[in-house]
């Protein structure tokens, strides 16, 4: 009777190593997990420390992490313009502060804050009006300083 004897190999660079059934299942069970892993780093947008090893440039660590696709000057002046708007609105009196807050951050729409108040949504438009004024003269007023 013939025996039908499989040969395993691997290549390490350019090299072809004969191999048992056991470590040629092992390396390609390996290679397969760490595939299987890095796909996954790219899906989820992650990086691996594996991409840091020196790659035979002077780029330091800190280059390499950059993240090219956040403008941190965009967000430092969106931060404080956000503070300056908490600011502008913290001068409001009670009742023009509830209904920016209702209007714009709660997204109530007018007709609903007109019942609330037990005013007319009419009366609730020309508050709003009001109260966008003022706090454009706040607005301004940090912008020159």
């Amino acid at each position: 009777m013939k025996e039908n004897k499989k040969n395993y190999y691997i290549f390490l660079e350019d090299t072809k190593v004969d191999v048992s059934e056991k470590v040629y299942k092992g390396y390609w069970q390996e290679t397969n997990r760490e595939n299987y892993l890095n796909r996954l780093d790219k899906e989820n947008k992650l990086g691996c420390f594996s991409e840091f090893v020196l790659d035979g440039t002077d780029r330091s660590m800190e280059e390499r992490l950059v993240d090219k696709a956040v403008d941190v000057e965009k967000l430092v002046a969106v931060k404080i313009q956000i503070e300056a708007l908490n600011k502008a609105l913290d001068k409001l009196n009670p009742e023009e502060r509830e209904i920016i807050q209702a209007l714009f951050f709660d997204e109530v729409p007018q007709r609903d804050l007109a019942k609330k108040l037990n005013i007319s949504q009419g009366a609730v438009f020309r508050r709003k009006e009001k109260t966008l004024k003022k706090l454009k003269i706040f607005l301004e007023d940090w912008k020159e300083k």
